[in-house]
């Protein structure tokens, strides 16, 4: 059993609740199913299951007697609620928070989401910040013993990296029953021959800044329609947006975003590359190698609690560094260059040399693979595993 790094115990303590958002597949059920083993009593309610759903989704208050009932049968103990894939019957949340107003201390909840969308977009009640909010990401290099090759590969996916399923099988039904159709029954979009056009684009421009006009005129969709497909999958937690960094706000506003899709295995995927693998001095491995420390990056910030912000830099003459992080304009960034290979020269250094001319606060590092630390005129390099300890350090035992 693989120890995640997310400790829903420690988070929810013994009062309390929580939302718990992830991408389908990263294991939200499997831990908080197993939190809920751990605690008594309990009411587990599973949405993904057709007859829950439609009993839940048109008649709300009965989660509310049924609390009540479970509360005076288990002697007016604290009682643990597990709702899984909540977003799918919005209207439980305003049952929720009438039960956190009646007494927040008889009811304790979980309640987990493959996405937000439903939720913001349509006004649902996300409990006036009564509940913690965490996010739970394919495993990290801190959770398993890590095979990269597999890892850029074929991703992280729980389901897909921790058993014997043929890989290219799995991340092939993976795309084609979850990144479309369920996007598609949750009422996200309308068209779904669009959509799947549109995804196909979309991981073909991944980690590039997108030009939505450009896609427009290659006849996937308007303009508007773009934007809020690439809304949707940053919603549904598929991918990650970084916007083009700057000391001003408004400068940050008006550059061009890049998008990450959340796991290299389905990256490859939709791109159509799960059956070609990446040799290491090419250029889709340094792509695929960037992808994976970027995504580590995301994950290890959430896990922390650090609280940065990313970014990217980019200059009119082409230089960039490929992540920049900070928590406000006014805090001092941390640029990070990421290298495949395992002995980056001084030439490969420029973008953090020119970013550092703009930024001389910054700290500057450089993630690879090479087997030592070395120090290069305030440059950092670092193999990329001791980078992350670095910024994202582990939690004492």
């Amino acid at each position: 059993m693989v120890q995640r790094l997310l400790d829903l115990k420690k988070l929810l303590g013994k009062e309390g609740s929580s939302f718990l958002f992830g991408a389908r597949g990263t294991g939200k059920t499997h831990l908080a199913g197993a939190l809920a083993l751990q605690r008594a009593p309990v009411l587990q309610i599973d949405l993904l299951d057709p007859k829950s759903f439609l009993r839940y989704l048109n008649h709300p208050e009965m989660l509310r007697e049924e609390v009540h009932a479970a509360w005076e049968e288990a002697g007016k103990k604290t009682l643990f609620v597990l709702i899984d894939e909540v977003q799918k019957a919005p209207a439980l949340l305003d049952v929720v928070h009438a039960l956190f107003n009646e007494n927040p201390k008889r009811v304790q909840f979980l309640l987990t989401g493959s996405s937000a969308r439903k939720l913001k977009r349509g006004g649902a009640n996300l409990l006036a910040g009564r509940a913690y909010v965490a996010h739970l990401h394919p495993l990290t290099h801190r959770e398993v013993r890590l095979d990269l090759s597999k890892a850029l590969q074929f991703g992280t996916l729980p389901g897909l990296y921790l058993s014997e399923a043929k890989p290219e099988a799995w991340l092939d039904a993976y795309v084609g029953t979850y990144l479309k159709e369920e996007i598609q029954q949750e009422a996200l979009v309308r068209k779904l021959d669009s959509f799947t056009r549109f995804l196909e684009f979309a991981a073909q421009a991944h980690g590039e800044p997108v030009n939505f006009s450009k896609m427009a005129r290659q006849g996937i969709a308007s303009v508007p329609t773009i934007q809020e497909y690439f809304s949707i999958l940053v919603d549904t937690l598929i991918a990650f947006r970084l916007d083009g960094w700057s000391a001003s706000v408004r400068r940050q506003l008006l550059q061009a975003p890049k998008y990450y899709f959340f796991d290299c295995g389905v990256l490859n995927a939709l791109r159509g590359e799960l059956r070609t693998e990446a040799r290491a001095s090419s250029f889709r491995y340094g792509r695929l190698f960037e992808t994976w420390v970027i995504l580590e990056m995301i994950r290890l910030n959430d896990y922390a609690d650090t609280g940065y912000r990313f970014a990217y830099w980019r200059t009119n003459t082409g230089l960039e560094v490929d992540v920049i992080m900070y928590r406000n304009v006014l805090d001092s960034p941390i640029a990070v260059e990421i290298k495949s290979g395992d002995s980056p020269a001084e030439q490969d250094l420029k973008s953090l040399f020119a970013f550092h001319k703009e930024n001389p606060k910054a700290k500057l590092y450089c993630f690879c693979q090479a087997p030592r630390p070395r120090l290069v005129r305030g440059v950092h390099i670092l193999p990329w595993h001791e980078g992350l300890e670095t910024l994202f350090p582990s939690p004492r035992k």
